[in-house]
């Protein structure tokens, strides 16, 4: 369980940085100083680690591993996008981005977890 528990919050971790830069880069927020403060960052960063965390201690009986992740990483979402409907540049865009990269971030993490480190749901 434990070992199941650090995968998954690293995986979490690293598809946060990834969430912020892709952000920038996608044009989403073309000053990070400007249209990505730093409170933002910190939102995303700690949603997707956060994503990785719960699926790490989640005990819930979804089935196959790329059903949980997902269905995790969505539950997990639900309060960053709503959030992303207050952004003064593409509200919808967002809220919708949100929840499908949250769900493929949970199927990042629980795939690590369950396929190729074999660290079983407890």
């Amino acid at each position: 369980m434990r070992k199941r528990l650090v995968i998954t919050t690293i995986c979490g971790f690293l598809s946060g940085v990834f969430c912020i830069t892709a952000d920038i880069e996608a044009g989403l927020a073309k000053n990070i100083a400007e249209q990505l403060p730093w409170p933002a960052i910190g939102e995303i960063l700690a949603n997707r680690t956060l994503i990785g965390f719960v699926i790490g201690v989640s005990a819930l009986p979804l089935g196959r591993w790329f059903i949980h992740g997902p269905v995790m990483g969505f539950l997990v979402s639900v309060p960053l996008a709503f959030s992303c409907l207050l952004t003064p540049q593409y509200p919808v865009k967002l809220f919708f981005l949100t929840l499908v990269f949250g769900m493929l971030y949970g199927l990042f993490a629980e795939c690590m977890a369950s396929v190729v480190f074999k660290a079983r749901q407890g």
